[in-house]
């Protein structure tokens, strides 16, 4: 049997499961009325006149068939017709299509719901992992529940901005004079936005406290059969955070634009208001003559500006001797190269060069044996260490290891017993007896 194909299986009824503009809104119209209660054929057909009308679609003489069309088409997936009644009611896919739509329209962003939605995960989780349970009905329990509600808040931030950038960009081509008025108020509702994201990831900052919990469940090896709803879990928080994070990035790309364009606005508006004044003075004013001289009468009885003839004042200029006597030379720096100071640069760089490769020599010696006998007694290995290079090269080699096997901790166990072995050749070094096991 052939796997399920979405894309194949929603080609071919996609027009009955997806209600085209108008007929989602008769349908919507219907929902807010009567919701879940019978309603007749006239209801139908005067919601149908009504949104058409509001479409700026005039009846038609072919309205009755138009009707019956719509009518019918509702049938196929979003009405129930009752014949013996002859009355209508909504099937259960159109009325959680009605719903969702309306739940999303009318939710509103709250981080205090959001905190106190972690707050009871986390409690239940951590119930649930002291009592034992099923870590799998806490995901249905719990999680599922809350996750709707948790990834419409940051759904409804992201719209927000949508709606500004979208109003911004209406506003730039808009001839309209209080356009400088509407960007300023995109420009706070931006603003306060942002905060809301912050307040937001705020809020999520107990979904740290529940991976916390998640880890610890796979480090102690009891969450092996749950491995897919941690992850899960996991993966919603990191995108959730990564999704709040760039709905503040797009603000901050958004709101250097709109400051650069009220600059620009400005500027212009500016230089379009001295340009008609001018052209208003030039067009109004007349010379007059007044005695020996001219003055300009502007309009509207503003005060005369007097004209007077262009004089060149003499001015008597000293230049010091030093701004134009020839400049002496300067004598050139000689560098030198300190060949000791390079030379002990060179002998770090090697020794750090020649440590690196002996600890990855250890290092993979030390996996090959584990590989080899499923067992490394890494005690005896570490002193083996000491006998063939320095103390450094020991130790960075025991972190090296346990570093690995921390990436790989399903694969590899840990044995540790607190009690000090000591070196026979070097005394005063001591190390826990510790063995590292294949699983």
């Amino acid at each position: 049997m052939d796997s399920f194909n979405l894309y194949r299986e929603a080609k071919e009824q996609y027009e009955k499961l997806i209600p085209e503009k108008n007929d989602g809104l008769i349908l919507l119209s219907l929902y807010a009325k009567y919701k879940d209660n019978d309603f007749t054929e006239e209801n139908i057909i005067s919601t149908i006149s009504r949104v058409f009308k509001d479409q700026g679609n005039e009846s038609s003489r072919t309205e009755y068939n138009r009707n019956n069309t719509i009518i019918l088409r509702f049938q196929e997936s979003f009405l129930w017709r009752n014949a013996s009644k002859k009355t209508y009611q909504f099937k259960k896919y159109g009325l959680e299509l009605c719903q969702n739509i309306e739940r999303r329209l009318i939710e509103k962003y709250n981080p205090a719901k959001i905190k106190r939605f972690f707050a009871e995960l986390h409690k239940s989780l951590t119930e649930n992992i002291e009592e034992n349970g099923d870590f799998n009905e806490w995901i249905t329990d719990h999680f599922e529940i809350r996750l709707p509600e948790l990834t419409s808040q940051i759904e409804i931030l992201d719209q927000q901005v949508n709606e500004s950038v979208k109003e911004f960009k209406t506003g730039i081509n808009s001839e309209d004079q209080g356009i400088l008025d509407v960007l300023k108020g995109i420009e706070i509702r931006l603003e306060v936005i942002k905060e809301q994201a912050s307040e937001l990831r705020n809020a999520f900052q107990i979904s740290y406290d529940i991976d916390d919990l998640l880890i610890g469940l796979l480090e102690e090896n009891k969450g092996q059969n749950y491995i897919s709803n941690i992850h899960r879990v996991q993966n919603f928080h990191d995108n959730s955070r990564s999704q709040l994070e760039q709905v503040s990035k797009r603000i901050e790309k958004i709101k250097p634009r709109i400051r650069e364009f009220i600059y620009d606005f400005n500027k212009k508006n500016f230089e379009r208001k001295t340009n008609k004044f001018i052209n208003y003075l030039l067009q109004e004013s007349v010379v007059v003559r007044d005695g020996s001289s001219k003055r300009i009468q502007l309009p509207d009885n503003l005060s005369a500006l007097f004209i007077k003839s262009r004089t060149l004042n003499l001015k008597f200029n000293v230049i010091p001797l030093r701004e134009i006597s020839p400049k002496l030379p300067i004598e050139v720096t000689k560098r030198k190269v300190d060949v000791h100071k390079r030379k002990e640069l060179l002998e770090k760089t090697l020794k750090w060069k020649r440590d690196k490769e002996r600890i990855r020599y250890w290092t993979n010696l030390a996996f090959k044996e584990l590989e080899v006998q499923d067992s490394l007694d890494f005690t005896t290995f570490f002193f083996k260490i000491l006998e063939e290079d320095q103390l450094t090269i020991a130790v960075k080699t025991a972190h090296n290891i346990i570093r690995k096997n921390t990436t790989y901790r399903n694969k590899y166990n840990v044995d540790i017993k607190k009690e000090p072995v000591h070196d026979i050749a070097k005394k005063g070094i001591s190390l826990w007896q510790m063995t590292i096991q294949k699983k």
